[in-house]
């Protein structure tokens, strides 16, 4: 019981730290609800291919396999693909993306009711809208299909079913109710009803849910322990990214700005002089930034933080700070519209920071490095295994009549 309640808390806790796989739920339940109007579209579309030649009537009773010469948009319930038999439906990649497809569909259909398309135009990019989609998330879906299988074959019935009733319940606590802030609902059912309205379910998505952290589990538990990098392996990838570390020549300094408007600066020249004189009698620089400057931090002594000189505006006060060593004073800098005087009370020469003080985002970034390479040569090992069957293959067989009843 005890081992049972540890592997619970594991799965509970998974998912962030591994690929993100952008799944549904490999096992069958409730079909995604399908787009309102899809039956009569269809029923349209075969009627136009038919009448192009481009379609043979089946008999009543004949169970009708999709074709995929055809150019039919696929319906929610047409199968995709199978893992290891189990059958893949466009619904499980597609529902997801109902409301897009709904909103592009109706653009398509404006267009045919204008005369720019043709319905069998229409249904042609559609289905290549559609085949896009599926083909960019097929393979994360057979991935996660695939490691949810492997742990659920290790659990016993009654085990999965407890972690299954876990996982749906801390769904239910804390997706759900972050779904209903999000879309401003106090019910499941007004939830419920407000994505069936976009072409989704929470069935669904709870079963996304479920095998994503399964998913999550099984990658867990094939990573190993992660690596201990050595000193050696930290200084080479150091030396090997030092430009990252760099650090540029900073500069901590004061400014005492005394502006003037037009051509005539006579009333600043002499206010720079007083200021001048005080300076050299051992008057604090401060008390004079604060009686005589225009510049923006009068209040504080016209101290500035740790800068780079590069990135100062003015050329001049920027030519300053580059030259002027600690605890110098520039003699006064004229600028467009005022006159200046700079001090460099501290000052950090262009280095790098020490192999110490990175050490720790060195060691992270050997220790993702390995979780990453791992996590694909488990989900390689995995699909090594595994019979895989697409829509995308040459010799795909659409459905047998078990899978389209």
């Amino acid at each position: 019981m005890a081992r049972k309640s540890i592997f619970i808390a594991i799965l509970l806790a998974a998912g962030c730290g591994t690929k993100n796989y952008n799944v549904a739920s490999p096992v069958l339940g409730p079909a995604p609800p399908r787009i309102k109007d899809a039956a009569e579209r269809q029923q349209q579309t075969h009627a136009a291919l038919e009448k192009s030649g481009g379609l043979k009537t089946v008999a009543a009773g004949e169970v009708q396999t999709v074709s995929y010469e055809q150019v039919v948009p696929l319906d929610m319930t047409d199968l995709v693909a199978r893992v290891n038999g189990k059958p893949i439906f466009a619904g499980d990649l597609l529902e997801q993306y109902s409301t897009k497809l709904l909103e592009f569909r109706h653009q398509m259909e404006q267009a045919v009711s204008k005369g720019a398309l043709t319905q069998v135009q229409l249904d042609t990019k559609l289905r290549e809208v559609q085949e896009m989609l599926i083909k960019r998330d097929l393979d994360h879906y057979v991935e996660q299909t695939l490691m949810a299988d492997a742990v659920r074959a290790k659990l016993k019935k009654e085990q999965l079913e407890d972690v299954n009733h876990q996982l749906a319940t801390f769904f239910e606590k804390e997706y759900i109710g972050n779904l209903k802030t999000k879309f401003n609902v106090e019910t499941t059912a007004e939830l419920e009803g407000l994505l069936q309205s976009q072409g989704m379910s929470l069935e669904s998505m709870r079963q996304l849910f479920i095998d994503k952290q399964m998913a999550s589990q099984y990658v867990r538990t094939k990573m190993g322990e992660d690596p201990r990098p050595s000193r050696a392996e930290l200084l080479a990838l150091y030396n090997s990214q030092l430009e990252k570390y760099a650090r540029p020549t900073q500069v901590q300094w004061q400014q005492l700005q005394i502006n003037f408007a037009g051509p005539d600066k006579s009333s600043a020249v002499r206010k720079m002089d007083e200021v001048q004189a005080a300076l050299k009698s051992g008057t604090k620089l401060d008390e004079l930034v604060k009686k005589y400057s225009d510049g923006p931090l009068k209040e504080n002594g016209g101290h500035w933080p740790w800068t780079q000189p590069e990135s100062v505006a003015s050329p001049e006060i920027r030519n300053a700070l580059q030259k002027l060593k600690q605890g110098e004073t520039s003699p006064v800098i004229t600028t467009g519209n005022s006159l200046q005087i700079v001090r460099v009370t501290a000052r950090r020469e262009a280095s790098h920071q020490p192999l110490e003080e990175v050490q720790e985002d060195l060691r992270q970034q050997i220790i993702g490095e390995f979780r990453e390479q791992r996590a694909a040569k488990v989900v390689q090992e995995i699909r090594e295994k595994a019979v895989i069957e697409t829509i995308f293959d040459e010799d795909f067989r659409p459905a047998d009549s078990s899978e389209a009843q």
